[in-house]
């Protein structure tokens, strides 16, 4: 009978263990696309500060942005979600509506809504409820440079794009590549936003914000498009289809002399060893010193069932909404904490010289997610794209296409 007693408590014992295993458990497999040097780094902030915690962290990196989307939304139809998801804010609100995603518990949700800014929060909930998580706020109308390349010519780096002309010949006598460019869709469309913010900061909100059709296929559009026809005479042969850390490595081993890239880019710098402000620097993008344009990374929490991911959900949401890991993230992905109230005294000058930059209203512009769907990104895209490889399509036939999608999208 004592043996049956002690039999029986054991048994009890290690079903206990055994419930409480699976249940106390907090997991977090988390869906990306953040792979390069820089963006892993950023990611592991993240990761490590979430297991510091107790959770356990499935890395789920799958390739660029469209390869991460297409497995999420196969995962999620398939029954196997993440559990959280790095995604584009402008599509936040789609999945939102379609049910398949989880809203933010009500302490995160008041953390996010009382500390971030409003025109972000207002992006990211629908309904009254909040549905995913900023995590920074980048900028994505920088200039980084060798600084070796311009001290060669005796020359600092250009603040306008005809001062650009003038250095690119400079830069090519001495041996370097002008402009460091991967020939990709987004990476083409990028540097279009950027030469038509360098026409004028007005004249890119009347367009992107207001949907302007005449001004989308004015003279001003016009002279984005010549402007963005004279920079492929200054990129090297071996752009197309380069990744854009394989151009910022150009940059870092002092083969080209600039890239104009978002400041994700300073994580390359930053994860080969370089030093800033010695070895490279940062300038706002030519033409751009009044603007800041907002680019924002964020997570979104597709709707789970098994109680250890649940619990993870909302562990990854305190750690990912908490000031000190938003700093920590900030100092190695290099963007602006997403939280207003964080100390940024810390951060480095180039963060420094935005954060200023974008305490101005009037200076924040949105980059093309806040107001373009999917589809709608993909028809520019497909655009500057063909624009840029082919050379007898003209800069007033661009135009006009252009005016044609944002006629289309404003309807």
């Amino acid at each position: 009978m004592q043996y049956s007693r002690s039999l029986l408590f054991t048994i009890a014992i290690c079903s206990t263990i055994g419930a409480m295993g699976p249940a106390s458990a907090q997991t977090a497999d988390v869906l990306h696309y953040w792979t390069s040097g820089g963006e892993s780094a950023g990611m592991k902030v993240f990761a490590d500060a979430f297991k510091t915690r107790g959770g356990t962290w499935i890395d789920s990196a799958v390739g660029g942005y469209d390869d991460a989307r297409a497995s999420a939304l196969s995962r999620i139809a398939g029954g196997n979600p993440p559990s959280a998801l790095l995604d584009n804010i402008g599509d936040v609100q789609a999945l939102a509506e379609q049910g398949v995603l989880s809203p933010l518990d009500p302490a995160a949700a008041a953390a996010a809504t009382a500390h971030m800014p409003g025109f972000l929060m207002s992006k990211v909930s629908r309904e009254g409820k909040v549905f995913a998580i900023p995590v920074d706020i980048g900028q994505a109308n920088w200039t980084w440079y060798s600084t070796k390349a311009f001290h060669d010519i005796g020359a600092p780096p250009p603040a306008t794009w005809d001062e650009f002309f003038v250095d690119a010949k400079k830069l090519k006598e001495k041996g370097y590549i002008p402009l460091a460019f991967g020939g990709q869709p987004w990476q083409q469309a990028g540097l279009f936003y950027n030469i038509m913010l360098s026409v004028g900061r007005d004249f890119y909100k009347k367009v992107l914000v207001d949907r302007d059709v005449t001004a989308a296929g004015g003279p001003e559009m016009v002279k984005t498009f010549e402007t963005m026809r004279k920079l492929t005479a200054y990129v090297d042969p071996g752009s197309p289809g380069r990744k854009w850390n394989d151009a910022a490595n150009l940059v870092i081993t002092n083969k080209a002399a600039m890239q104009v890239m978002g400041d994700w880019a300073k994580g390359e710098f930053i994860a080969a060893g370089l030093t800033l402000g010695k070895d490279y620097d940062c300038a706002l993008a030519p033409g751009t010193q009044d603007a800041f344009l907002m680019v924002v990374d964020l997570f979104d929490f597709p709707t789970v069932t098994a109680p250890e991911m649940v619990k993870g959900q909302k562990l990854l949401r305190d750690v990912l909404i908490d000031p000190a890991v938003q700093v920590a993230f900030s100092k190695v992905k290099g963007s602006l904490p997403s939280r207003l109230d964080v100390d940024v005294s810390g951060l480095d000058s180039c963060l420094q010289k935005g954060e200023k930059i974008l305490a101005d209203p009037q200076a924040q512009v949105p980059n093309f997610e806040f107001v373009f769907t999917a589809d709608e990104e993909g028809q520019v895209k497909d655009l500057v794209s063909k624009f840029w490889s082919d050379p007898g399509m003209t800069a007033v036939d661009a135009a006009r296409q252009f005016s044609q999608i944002v006629g289309e999208t404003s309807k």
